[in-house]
C-alpha cells in the first residue's frame, strides 16, 4: 500500500507542470536575434532591443547596475573594442519566472559559450556564461544581466609581460 501511495504522488507531481507564458517563444526569438546582432557588432541594432530605462547587470567584479540604454550599449561596445570574432553558442533557452510570484513571466534565460580573440594580444578565449532578459509588452529588454568570469577572460587574453631579469 505504501508503494502505491508513493507511485500515485509521483504520478500526480509529474502530471502537474506550470503553464508557459504566451510571450516566451516570441521572446526567445528576440533573444536569438539580439545575440546574432551582437555578434555582427551592429551597435545600432543592439541598442534597439533595449528600453530607454533598463536595469542591466554586467559581468565585471564590482560593476554597478546599469540603468540606461546608453550605459548598456557602452558596456557592450567595450567588449567589441577589446575582442574580435565574438560568437555565442547557446546550450539552451529557458523560461524565467517572476521573482515575486514564481510564475512564468515570458523572460528568457540562456546558458552558453562565448568565444573570441583579443584585439590587443591575439589570444583566444572560450568561456561559459549565463544571461537573463526580461521584456516589456513591446518586446524591449527592460531587465537583464550577464554572469560569467569576465575578469578571467581579460586576464587569459592579456598580453604576455616581458620577463623581469
Amino acid at each position: 500500500m505504501k508503494n502505491l501511495i508513493y507511485i500515485a504522488v509521483i504520478a500526480l507531481l509529474a502530471s502537474c507542470s506550470l503553464p508557459q507564458n504566451p510571450n516566451f517563444e516570441k521572446n526567445v526569438e528576440i533573444a536569438k536575434a539580439w545575440f546574432a546582432d551582437f555578434e555582427s557588432e551592429d551597435m545600432e541594432k543592439v541598442a534597439a532591443y533595449f528600453a530607454d530605462e533598463v536595469e542591466y547587470q554586467g559581468a565585471f567584479y564590482g560593476m554597478p547596475m546599469m540603468t540606461t540604454k546608453d550605459q548598456v550599449v557602452q558596456y557592450m561596445q567595450g567588449w567589441h573594442d577589446a575582442m574580435e570574432n565574438i560568437t555565442y553558442t547557446p546550450e539552451n533557452f529557458l523560461p524565467g519566472v517572476d521573482p515575486e510570484t514564481n510564475l512564468p513571466n515570458g523572460s528568457v534565460r540562456t546558458y552558453g559559450t562565448w568565444k573570441g580573440v583579443s584585439t590587443a594580444s591575439g589570444k583566444s578565449f572560450e568561456a561559459k556564461f549565463y544571461h537573463y532578459m526580461t521584456f516589456d509588452e513591446n518586446g524591449l529588454i527592460i531587465n537583464g544581466g550577464d554572469y560569467g568570469d569576465a575578469m578571467g577572460i581579460m586576464m587569459a587574453v592579456a598580453s604576455d609581460s616581458p620577463a623581469v631579469e
